[in-house]
């Protein structure tokens, strides 16, 4: 059994990239756009991000430069020729460029969906006509609500050969944010749609009427708060797929990253999907990512019902070894989605750690690069900004 699981992780997933690039799906306009689930929260077309938000976008309009295939164009207000020439030279890039304002044979597939990202889209001169109308838009962020997570947990824990801890729980009034403290030590409150660290309050950070006061301005903003245990962490990782909307989930692969201690993401670790796989069953137990990946497939399409496209699932790995298998359901690309494209990009046995650094001193010192692979040293994969560096760094060779 073991065996016919390792197959979901490795070779199923470069069969599932050769299928769903080469034969015959059409090629994509691609569009970083990280403030999405900010926008969601927000819920109109005319959403104005944060200023480290705005910031956080114009450094990385060219991520998907590393995502694309032949034929893949992407959204991008200005890109320094010269540094795009070199890097498709280096790293053999071919066909893989700026959007070019009206070719609407594409099929869409920004970061995320939202209100704001169909307007940056249509923006961009991507026709509205073939974009998700208001109506699917009002149902994608619905899905987007963390209760989903919870939904997604209740149709996969009855699926599993192991326990999970527990799932979250809604609270939609102070007083049931009291009564969840009651019992447990500690906890972790969610704002419905945030991301990345954002929307998070730990009650063993603040006294216990401050945390309650903290939920009930969330409730007050959002409607609800998810609240769920606090865990002493191990491990963070992600199972990515990729939905048709139609009823099928397909694996794409498995994320390793880092967060900061207040849940806000710094890094992904770069490697093969052998790799990425060893790390997370060492740390979870044999055999165990293998079936959440399997019965992920077979729920998701129930629990999303109708979405179409990249999907990741962020779980973690308890220092007592137990997995948290929901922790975040995210309806859209993720850095996970990019640092398992880069990994094209990497020489055999490489491991490297694609970071976002806040405000770097300089650009990457170098690379080495043969053959279109990254062999050592490190790379910006971005032009330099002085906001935020995107950048692959290798460690282990």
């Amino acid at each position: 059994m073991n065996f016919f699981f390792s197959l979901i992780t490795s070779e199923i997933v470069v069969l599932f990239n050769v299928f769903y690039y080469i034969c015959g799906m059409a090629p994509r306009l691609l569009m970083y756009f990280p403030e999405n689930d900010l926008a969601l929260a927000a819920g109109v077309a005319s959403y104005t991000p944060p200023p480290a938000a705005r910031a956080l976008h114009r450094a990385g309009e060219a991520l998907p430069l590393w995502m694309g295939r032949p034929g893949d164009r992407f959204v991008c207000s200005g890109l320094h020729n010269g540094w795009y020439t070199e890097i498709c030279r280096r790293f053999n890039i071919i066909d893989v460029d700026v959007y070019d304002h009206s070719d609407a044979s594409l099929e869409a597939s920004p970061w995320g969906w939202s209100a704001a990202s169909r307007r940056a889209l249509e923006n961009a001169g991507y026709p509205l006509s073939q974009m998700p109308d208001d109506r699917a838009l009002a149902h994608l962020r619905e899905l987007s609500h963390r209760r989903t997570a919870a939904a997604l947990h209740a149709a996969l824990a009855p699926l599993l050969p192991f326990p999970i801890t527990e799932a979250a729980t809604e609270a939609r009034d102070a007083a049931a944010v009291e009564n969840y403290l009651d019992s447990r030590p500690a906890v972790i409150a969610k704002a419905p749609w945030s991301c990345s660290g954002r929307g998070l309050v730990r009650s063993s950070s603040m006294p216990r009427h401050t945390f309650v006061q903290q939920c009930a301005g969330i409730i007050r903003r959002q409607g609800s708060v998810m609240l769920e245990p606090e865990h002493d962490k191990m491990l963070d990782f992600a199972l990515l797929y990729e939905l048709d909307g139609h009823g099928a989930a397909s694996f794409r692969g498995i994320s390793v990253f880092a967060t900061t201690p207040r849940g806000g993401y710094t890094s992904n670790t770069v490697a093969s999907q052998q790799r990425l796989h060893a790390i997370v069953e060492d740390a979870a137990g044999a055999g165990r990512v293998d079936t959440l990946a399997v019965a992920l497939a077979r729920v998701l399409p129930q629990v999303v019902p109708g979405y179409r496209g990249a999907l990741g699932v962020d779980m973690l790995v308890t220092s007592r070894g137990m997995i948290d298998a929901t922790v975040e359901l995210n309806l859209r690309h993720t850095m996970g989605f990019v640092a398992l494209e880069f990994s094209r990009y990497l020489a055999p046995d490489v491991i490297a750690a694609l970071d976002v650094i806040p405000s770097p001193a300089s650009p990457a010192a170098g690379a080495v690069v043969r053959n279109g692979l990254l062999v050592s040293g490190e790379i910006d994969l971005t032009p330099p900004c002085k906001d935020f560096a995107f950048r692959a760094r290798v460690y282990k060779q």
